[in-house]
């Protein structure tokens, strides 16, 4: 629900039918930031938003929602064909966590963040895909925009993924590090994935990863059986 032709092809949406009787209500899925959208949406288009079944996928965005009255369900979801994730965890003492960033988007996702702090944890290696950029940090590298086959086949090899928007939705960056085994960090709290709620923490957790010596099995399963119960 991101502009208005969104908006239009809602209103034009009469849910699903059966012999002109309708059998289900139209299915809104929040994702993130058009939800943040809706601080400019006319709110005459209210009332039919919340008619509708409301899904988004945690309980910032649930929150979010509730100020505009719209009650929605949480489903964290995964649209990757995710029972060809595998886990694949192996330990290393020179921790890689990986993020990924739109260009003009690094404030919000946390790239000027992460360039600021490099230096701070050396031991730690930074991988940024969807941008191109270099860095004066030696630990932090850009891979640009790469194919979803090249991001998966590279992910394999390192050890967290990391998502560092306030406000979002369940990232695939997390869901394909916590399939694979890895020790997931967001600034978004989830289970089984560790939660970075300020710079402090944030240190700490990435400091800790070179202690993880084993995978994230039980958060693996458990995301395993949500993502999956999810999409059906």
């Amino acid at each position: 629900m991101y502009h208005w032709g969104d908006y239009i092809r809602f209103l034009w949406h009469q849910g699903i039918r059966s012999r002109d009787k309708i059998q289900q209500r139209t299915t809104i899925f929040w994702c993130g930031s058009d939800i943040l959208n809706l601080k400019k949406c006319s709110i005459y288009l209210f009332p039919f938003f919340r008619k509708a079944r409301n899904i988004c996928e945690n309980e910032v965005e649930k929150l979010e929602l509730a100020k505009y009255g719209i009650t929605a369900e949480i489903y964290p979801m995964c649209f990757e064909v995710f029972d060809e994730i595998k886990e694949s965890y192996k330990h290393s003492d020179f921790p890689n966590v990986y993020l990924c960033c739109h260009s003009g988007y690094k404030e919000e996702y946390g790239v000027n963040y992460i360039e600021g702090l490099a230096s701070v944890i050396p031991e730690v290696i930074f991988h940024i895909y969807g941008m191109y950029g270099i860095s004066n940090n030696q630990n932090v590298i850009y891979h640009g925009v790469v194919t979803n086959e090249l991001f998966n086949e590279e992910i394999k090899n390192y050890q967290a993924g990391l998502r560092l928007n306030d406000f979002d939705g369940f990232s695939e960056v997390l869901a394909k590090s916590i399939l694979m085994g890895q020790w997931p960090i967001s600034r978004i709290s989830y289970p089984y994935i560790d939660y970075a709620k300020d710079t402090i923490s944030l240190i700490n957790l990435l400091k800790d990863l070179k202690n993880k010596k084993r995978p994230n099995t039980e958060g693996r399963e458990y995301w395993y059986k949500q993502l999956k119960r999810n999409f059906l």
